[in-house]
């Protein structure tokens, strides 16, 4: 008879979660948490994690929406799969997902609001998000195609895509709401938010309202938006918006991406490649609309705008600070160069040590023709980049010609390839800094030692590093770094000879946290590195 009660409880609690379980798959609507570990989950219904509780999704499990529905959390989310086992979240049918004021052909997204502190943190890592759509009668579900979060901080997205999500708002990925989380290492494409006839949607892939998020390492491709930025756009507060790439986004201000509203600027923006974006009317590369933020060692070339301003955009009355930038190959109207463009008379941003078109002579703009801040130890000099990499040759002017001084310029330690950021004497101007210093004697001996990939590359305790070197070295480290700049752990020190030579990093003996790590080689005349991923 116990038996016998204990089998009807257990199907009472599979009836009451709306669970049906199949061989490879299973469907869910209504409540739901514990573990998914099938082929595919078909999400018949909203779903709701509760405070206090859990829900896992198992590395390769495909999250199937057969409609227009939603996921609340207010518990946790995991979701970490793999490189070679990614989650998927996507709708069955896509059928609509063009038409823009239905719901129809797109799943509605993930949904965070005001999470306890007491939750321990959702994480998303390796998993892909396509077809998620934010349309609803409800303006307030109208914001973030795969995600919307407010006001909450523990949530963690890394290495994930996001592909063809919309939101009738703003964010058409991803939207920010007072909310502290982390976007890193993250693809977008396709990606898109607004309309024209009712509301000019803001940050085509990422939009942030009034919070400090930390969004770095993303490629942002091919996304757009209504109003102003179409990758990325940041109001009221700004964050660490780094080590990214910008490349052929669109929107009506701010191609790459735009940020406004902001009374005081904290962080710098760093290491960015804006490349091949397009804006309507003002600053296909960088809006900057009633903000002065600080600029430092970005590349921003081959941006074309319609209207004007080909690279750089600055609007009411605003004066941000440029630092070690490249602004290079930038075009406005029907194809004349253009990097600056300032719409009024008090726009006056300040230029250090960059390289600068034209100089300042070519600004545009009211503020432009009337153009009297400071501008000191620019150059107007072709940078040279390497084919269509945006990297420097040794021997481009660009190369240890930015500024000696670096104080208070918040510089990090590597650049955006995950090279060391100071390779010379001196720092380098753009995102990238040119590896083979200007100093060395003889610059085969750079070329000729060799640091191999490590092995396994995603590695989960062990990791081979290997190294060839064509003559001994008096002086040689192997470093392992985090992406902050922070040593994880010395693996050698000391004299090596020539010839190659074997390394095992354990990366349990250093507490190491699953994430992207650096591995650095320095000698006396040389500096050679390689990118590390710890599941």
């Amino acid at each position: 008879m116990k038996k016998q009660r204990n089998l009807l409880a257990v199907l009472f609690l599979i009836q009451f979660f709306s669970l049906k379980l199949c061989a490879d798959s299973i469907q869910v609507g209504g409540t739901v948490s514990g573990m998914w570990d099938v082929d595919t989950v078909f999400v018949t219904d909203n779903l709701h994690i509760h405070e206090v509780t859990t829900l896992e999704i198992a590395p390769g499990t495909l999250v199937l929406f057969n409609g227009s529905f939603s996921i609340l959390v207010e518990g946790r989310l995991l979701a970490q799969g793999t490189p070679d086992a990614p989650i998927t979240f996507t709708v069955a049918d896509t059928t609509g997902f063009s038409v823009d004021t239905l719901s129809m052909g797109g799943w509605q997204q993930i949904r965070m609001q005001s999470i306890a502190s007491t939750e321990d943190s959702s994480v998303f890592t390796f998993c892909h998000f396509h077809y998620g759509k934010a349309v609803a009668t409800d303006s307030i579900f109208g914001y973030g195609g795969a995600f919307c979060i407010r006001r909450s901080d523990k949530v963690r997205i890394e290495n994930c895509s996001f592909y063809n999500n919309y939101a009738y708002y703003n964010g058409g990925a991803i939207y920010l709401e007072r909310s502290n989380v982390a976007i890193r290492n993250n693809f977008f494409e396709g990606n898109r938010c607004g309309q024209t006839f009712d509301y000019f949607g803001y940050g085509g892939a990422v939009c942030s309202d009034s919070g400090v998020p930390d969004i770095g390492y993303n490629y942002f491709r091919l996304n757009s938006s209504t109003g102003i930025g179409g990758a990325v756009c940041i109001r009221f507060r700004d964050c660490p918006l780094h080590h990214n790439i910008f490349d052929e986004n669109f929107s009506a201000l701010g191609g790459g991406f735009g940020i406004l509203h902001i009374t005081t600027c904290r962080y710098a923006i760093h290491n960015n490649l804006v490349i091949n974006n397009g804006a309507e009317f003002f600053g296909a590369g960088i809006s900057n609309n009633n903000c002065s933020p600080l600029y430092v060692n970005n590349t921003i070339a081959d941006n074309h705008c319609v209207g004007g301003g080909g690279g750089f955009y600055c609007k009411d009355s605003v004066a941000p600070v440029l630092c070690n930038n490249i602004l290079w190959g930038n075009t406005q109207y029907g194809g004349e160069s253009n990097q600056v463009y300032l719409w009024d008379l008090l726009s006056q941003p300040a230029f250090f040590y960059n390289d600068v078109q034209g100089g300042k002579e070519n600004f545009a703009g009211t503020g432009g023709s009337a153009y009297n801040a400071l501008y000191q130890n620019n150059l107007d000099t072709v940078p040279l980049f390497e084919g269509e990499t945006y990297h420097l040759p040794f021997w481009s002017d660009c190369v240890e010609a930015g500024t000696p001084d670096t104080t208070g310029l918040m510089i990090p330690a590597f650049d955006l390839a995950l090279q060391p950021r100071l390779a010379g004497t001196r720092i380098d101007m753009g995102a990238y800094e040119n590896q083979n210093p200007v100093a060395i004697a003889d610059p085969k001996i750079f070329r000729q030692a060799i640091l191999f990939d490590p092995a396994p590359n995603p590695a989960t305790d062990k990791v081979e590093i290997q190294f060839c070197l064509p003559i001994a070295q008096n002086n040689i480290s192997i470093k392992i770094f985090d992406l902050q700049g922070n040593l994880i752990a010395t693996l050698f020190a000391g004299p090596a000879s020539a010839g190659q030579h074997q390394l095992i990093w354990c990366s349990g003996t250093a507490h190491a946290k699953a994430g992207m790590y650096v591995c650095v080689l320095k000698a006396d005349a040389f500096q050679l590195t390689k990118k590390l991923m710890l599941e």
